[in-house]
């Protein structure tokens, strides 16, 4: 599936961990949801300056969003969603 950043960087040590887990995260959502997903967007996309994950349709409709404080708290969320779907541990 498709991820795209949106106005969000990742950097550091660090980047090509959260790149993978963000893109596997991604993978994972058709099997969990019973929706058409054709691609899934991370990033700073609310006026108010916080985070958010947005599913994008096929006809390009948002049917689901949630939001986050800070990009800190949305990948400890990908990452907790991760490790609640397998039998791995991220640390």
């Amino acid at each position: 599936m498709k991820i795209q950043l949106c106005n969000m960087r990742l950097s550091g040590n660090d980047k090509r961990y959260y790149e993978s887990r963000l893109q596997e995260f991604a993978d994972l959502l058709p099997s969990t949801l019973d929706r058409d997903i054709a691609s899934v967007q991370f990033g700073k996309q609310d006026t108010r300056g916080g985070f958010s994950i947005t599913l994008v349709d096929q006809s390009g409709c948002v049917p689901m969003q949630k939001f986050f404080d800070n990009k800190s708290e949305m990948l400890g969320f990908v990452i907790g969603y991760l490790s609640a779907n397998s039998n791995q541990k991220y640390l």
